[in-house]
């Protein structure tokens, strides 16, 4: 009897340090829990102490109480009687969302959950366990208006944030797609491929550089037709989020961008930059025009005067190269001004024909060595062969003589050495002087429209451009290499055929 007594007291003594221990986890877990008796008019009776906060006051001020009773608004309290009536009737679970107003004032969103719990004999409780998520729905809302602006932002934009997975070589790409964004996971590779072929190489290396951690950023610039059929101009940007072990780049994040509105205004500036400088230089062309036209005929009228009164042979025969060399000038100009007419109406005509290269070139050396300063000698550079070529010959006799004349205005000493070679692709020409020469930066203004380095020497300023469009047109390259006060080579390259003669 004794030993019985004892167990039931220890069983009891077990049975209140559970009781104790449930209490106190119930009393300190943050969430609200109840108990309705759905017996008795659904009557709490048990609140734990965080359901104070809801009601303002005491737990067990709750208990015994209904929802009519704690709520002040009563078509509240028989919404949650019309919910607790409907658990019964279905035996289910059910979980909702509501808001309500605590003592302070403040509105709080509560998810709740509500469960029966069966009673032998009885008729069962009515659980309730509720959580206080406004902080965590305030987060939710605020992270859906962050992404809403993320979304809008991109899309207005023209933007698509990337995750790059170094290592695996994929990427997770955000695009919009039907107001949402959209995250794709795409390899790397397949989007290389989608750039342009111009640009595809520094991608790839510029990429490749960040990835072997050479470099600790990205932003570059290409075609690529992957977001399309056509090519758009894209901008990505990125830098570096994780770092694997070995301290290279395991993860970046960045963005693309679509710059092609960019690029065409860019081109709109360039092209208007453009269009106002060349006003610019037509208008200093024409009014170059005007003096030297004026010049060779104010000379060939004047002299051609002063002839019909000379008195010996010898001052009628320098009266007379005056003139010849005033027409030669004169004649040059005109036949610039036509060229660059048809240049510009897209007229400009090209016979091509076999010729042989020193029918070109041998004629050149004596009519430019009557024309070159004295002590000034003019030298043909061949080794006795020749070689026949299918291409435009009246053209690159205008370019080749352009050279020489060039040549010979600037070099009032030394020599000037022309002549060509065969190469892989076809022929170089080449005109070397011993004359002024060209500084480094002015080197490619020299074939520009109307540029002249000096203006006290006679010219138009086009014939390098038409030299350059000429050469450009088959297919070739121009252009000089040059020091000052050491001389000037001007060359250049076109492609053909070469057939050596004899």
């Amino acid at each position: 009897m004794i030993l019985a007594d004892s167990q039931n007291s220890g069983l009891e003594q077990d049975y209140k340090d559970l009781s104790t221990l449930l209490s106190n986890i119930v009393d300190f877990v943050p969430m609200y829990l109840f108990v309705k008796d759905t017996g008795d008019n659904f009557r709490y009776i048990y609140s734990s102490p965080m359901v104070n906060t809801l009601f303002g006051r005491y737990h067990n001020d709750v208990v015994g109480k209904t929802d009519f009773e704690l709520f002040l608004d009563p078509v509240v309290a028989q919404s949650f009687r019309d919910m607790d009536e409907n658990i019964v009737r279905s035996g289910k679970m059910y979980r909702f969302v509501e808001q309500m107003v605590d003592p302070k004032g403040i509105l709080r969103t509560i998810d709740t959950i509500k469960l029966l719990v069966p009673r032998e004999g009885k008729a069962p409780y009515l659980l309730g366990l509720s959580w206080d998520i406004t902080k965590q729905r305030s987060i939710e809302e605020e992270l859906n208006e962050n992404n809403k602006r993320l979304t809008l932002s991109c899309q207005a934009g023209k933007i698509y944030p990337w995750i790059w997975d170094v290592i695996n070589e994929t990427a997770e790409l955000s695009v919009v797609e039907d107001g949402k964004m959209v995250h794709k996971f795409i390899q790397h590779e397949s989007f290389t491929e989608k750039i342009h072929p111009d640009e595809q190489q520094m991608y790839r290396n510029i990429v490749n550089a960040f990835a072997c951690g050479e470099i600790d950023s990205l932003r570059l610039s290409f075609r690529c037709r992957y977001f399309s059929d056509e090519y758009v101009w894209l901008e990505k940007v990125g830098e570096v989020l994780e770092y694997g072990e070995d301290g290279r780049p395991s993860k970046a994040i960045g963005i693309l961008r679509d710059i092609t509105v960019d690029k065409r205004h860019e081109e709109d500036i360039r092209a208007k930059r453009l269009a106002e400088e060349s006003d610019r230089m037509k208008s200093a062309f024409i009014a170059n025009m005007s003096h030297e036209i004026r010049t060779p005929l104010n000379a060939i009228v004047g002299f051609s005067t002063l002839l019909a009164q000379a008195d010996s042979e010898e001052e009628k025969q320098e009266y007379l190269n005056i003139i010849q060399s005033s027409n030669e000038f004169l004649l040059q100009l005109i036949g610039d001004i036509l060229d660059i007419s048809k240049i510009e109406s897209g007229k400009l005509e090209f016979v091509f024909t076999t010729f042989r290269l020193n029918e070109i070139f041998e004629p050149q050396q004596y009519a430019f060595s009557f024309r070159a300063e004295e002590g000034v000698e003019v030298l043909f550079e061949n080794d006795g062969s020749d070689y026949t070529i299918v291409s435009e010959k009246t053209r690159l006799t205008q370019v080749l003589t352009n050279f020489l004349s060039n040549a010979i205005k600037f070099t009032s000493s030394g020599s000037i050495r022309f002549g060509y070679k065969v190469i892989e692709t076809g022929i170089y020409v080449y005109v070397t002087d011993t004359g002024t020469g060209i500084r480094k930066e002015d080197s490619q203004a020299v074939f520009e429209r109307f540029v002249k380095l000096n203006n006290f020497k006679q010219g138009t300023g086009l014939g390098l451009s038409i030299c350059k469009t000429i050469i450009t047109m088959l297919d070739g390259e121009i252009g000089v290499d040059s020091e000052p006060e050491k001389g000037s080579t001007f060359w250049f390259k076109i492609p053909c055929s070469p057939i050596k003669v004899g």
